[in-house]
């Protein structure tokens, strides 16, 4: 029969490991809807930014083209409008790479949060063997 003591010890690790899974369950709830979302809206906003990258360069381009020669009075039209399309695209690229790095943060928010529930884990599962044994000297679960 244990003693008292080992008791309190075994009550005190069963009650460290239902703290720490909690922990875990917690710092896992909406993780992959959250996870989901983020990696969606990165991709979105990643086909954005090279898609207006592409847009200035182009426009840049022909921009350049029209002043070499310099621009004719039936260029005009055209060298304005892709002036405008390029300062439009400029100002959208900003914002894009302002989604884009919202969306990447988000991703490392999950990241974050998937290590403590990891750690959370490890430690529910290192009370659980304490709190079958409460005097034992054998090795811990994980290496700890």
């Amino acid at each position: 029969m244990a003693s008292a003591d080992e008791l309190i010890l075994q009550m005190q690790h069963l009650a460290a490991q239902a703290r720490a899974t909690r922990h875990a369950s917690g710092a896992r709830a909406g993780l992959d809807r959250l996870k989901s979302s983020a990696q969606k809206l990165a991709f979105e906003k990643q086909t954005e930014v090279d898609a207006l990258e592409q847009t200035i360069s182009g426009a840049e381009d022909r921009i350049t083209q029209l002043r070499e020669g310099g621009v004719k009075g039936d260029e005009a039209k055209e060298f304005l409008a892709l002036s405008t399309l390029v300062d439009d695209s400029k100002k959208q690229l900003v914002k894009a790479r302002a989604q884009l790095e919202f969306a990447l943060d988000r991703m490392e928010l999950v990241e974050r949060r998937e290590y403590e529930a990891f750690h959370a884990e490890v430690r529910a599962e290192t009370h659980a063997s304490m709190a079958e044994d409460p005097l034992s000297n054998k090795p811990l679960p994980g290496g700890g």
